[in-house]
């Protein structure tokens, strides 16, 4: 508890806060590093028990995306640069392995929609960046775009309240 207040502390403040440390993988966009739930920002993936077709076979989205997640992360030291909580508050940050942005390869990977409306006013992610990656996922039907799935987002919202993280 005493690492989430000074993490709230911090995230009010001007300056982002840093949570760095070994990450566990909770889904496909949200991680934990000392028991801390860390939101990655500025993406959205698909829900753990979420599926789609993918060549006329079920395919789970929401477990490719958490395993290609973990393979990222596995046993790496992760740093995350709180940008903001969310309204059921989780952290957001925009984390790193290295210099390599997590966020960024996952939507490069085709794992996540970019999700760009809930970033705060003062952040440091590119916009343009992440759009681009998005949209040259979709034209080489990478990931989540070579299959028929919902958005995450529309599928959090076809869910019962206590089976899933409420729509982001």
């Amino acid at each position: 508890m005493p690492a989430l207040f000074a993490a709230l502390i911090i995230v009010g403040s001007a300056e982002a806060a840093d949570y760095s440390g070994r990450a566990r993988v909770i889904d496909g966009d949200t991680i934990s590093i000392r028991n801390q739930r860390i939101r990655i920002a500025a993406i959205d993936a698909c829900e753990r028990d979420q599926t789609g077709l993918k060549d006329g076979k079920v395919w789970r989205c929401g477990v490719a995306a958490r395993s290609y997640l973990g393979k990222m992360i596995d046993g790496q030291h992760v740093r995350c640069d709180i940008i903001d909580q969310d309204q059921y508050r989780r952290l957001v940050g925009q984390c790193f392995i290295g210099d390599v942005d997590i966020g960024l390869a996952m939507v490069k990977a085709g794992l996540a929609e970019a999700m760009l409306r809930y970033l705060p006013a003062t952040h440091s992610i590119s916009e343009v960046e992440y759009g681009q990656a998005e949209n040259r996922a979709r034209d080489n039907g990478f990931g989540m775009w070579s299959a028929e799935i919902e958005s995450p987002h529309v599928y959090r919202r076809s869910k019962p309240s206590g089976n899933q993280w409420p729509a982001r």
